[in-house]
């Protein structure tokens, strides 16, 4: 991938993104030493996870985290033996594993319509109260009656983390298809990868914003100017730069990270999520949408929306 370079980058922000990049890297040599050869397949997923929340990973916290799932879970031999649902909860409650047991009695409030799986042990992790759980289930019912969605769905907690939005779930689930649509008829594909990011866009303003797709057009430009055709894997990408009113002339900051992240890793600039994980490391410290009115943790935003796994389909493997 050949990225421009443009000068006059301000120092202050490449301060605050060196500081964040070294954490990502301390963050996986860490997770290494502690998980020895098994953190091949997961030690930059569980690091970016981190990274994102500004928060260093130690030993002591995740064990306190495992005690906890461990202590109860005892009848959900599932949850204990998932490395996702692990991770997930760690990077949760790393610094309040006290509140882990009032997750997993939300968790067995969920009514049968919710599989009980490892979707639900992640949908709960949103719950408060009985009020978002019916919110959950007329949301999914408002997105099932979606045309783009007649041979797909969301995933549960997918749908658990825009139900946090304050606004009603037939709103929502009109901004959804808004967004869609808007990006297909600028040149988005139909598929999974656009439905995501219309998801994305609607978790991030809650109504259509004119000005977010605007800023989506622009962006679509400059990644025009970086390869001759709009790849799928770079929808997300674009989705939340747009949510972080990303600019033109920050590019040689998110060109940096992308960059030092292929040496240092040793992953092929070519990768389409490569630039995905720069720029959730990126925009970290940018306001996403009108997230902070509604106080979404941007970890919940950014991992749970933009690409769960890297080792799926165009993503960027562990190993």
């Amino acid at each position: 991938m050949k990225l421009p370079h443009v000068k006059n980058v301000l120092i202050r922000e490449v301060i605050k993104m060196n500081e964040r990049l070294q954490l990502f890297f301390d963050n996986i040599e860490k997770i290494k030493l502690y998980f020895g050869s098994d953190a091949e397949s997961f030690a930059k997923h569980l690091a970016l996870k981190l990274t994102v929340r500004n928060i260093h990973f130690y030993y002591e916290d995740y064990e306190n985290v495992q005690k906890q799932i461990k202590k109860h879970t005892k009848w959900y031999q599932f949850a204990r033996n998932s490395s996702k649902l692990n991770h997930a909860y760690y990077v949760h409650f790393a610094k309040n594993p006290e509140q882990i047991p009032k997750v997993f009695q939300q968790y067995r409030t969920l009514p049968k319509q919710f599989n009980r799986g490892e979707q639900s042990y992640l949908t709960a992790m949103y719950l408060n109260d009985e009020a978002a759980i019916i919110k959950i289930g007329a949301l999914m019912h408002e997105l099932k009656q979606q045309p783009s969605l007649k041979f797909s769905s969301f995933a549960t907690h997918h749908c658990a983390i825009l139900a946090t939005r304050p606004e009603e779930s037939h709103i929502l689930a009109n901004t959804y298809t808004q967004y869609y649509n808007k990006l297909i008829t600028d040149g988005f594909v139909r598929g999974n990868d656009t439905i995501q990011t219309a998801l994305l866009l609607t978790v991030g303003t809650g109504t259509f914003c004119a000005n977010t797709i605007q800023h989506v057009k622009e962006l679509m430009k400059l990644i025009f100017s970086i390869e001759p055709t709009l790849k799928n894997c770079h929808y997300s990408t674009i989705g939340l730069l747009a949510l972080a009113n990303f600019e033109t002339n920050q590019f040689p900051a998110l060109v940096d990270i992308h960059d030092e992240i292929c040496r240092s890793l040793k992953i092929s600039p070519n990768s389409c999520n490569t630039l995905l994980l720069a720029t959730q490391i990126y925009t970290a410290n940018e306001a996403i949408g009108d997230l902070p009115s509604y106080n979404m943790d941007f970890s919940d935003f950014a991992y749970a929306l933009v690409n769960d796994d890297f080792t799926s389909n165009h993503g960027v493997s562990d190993n």
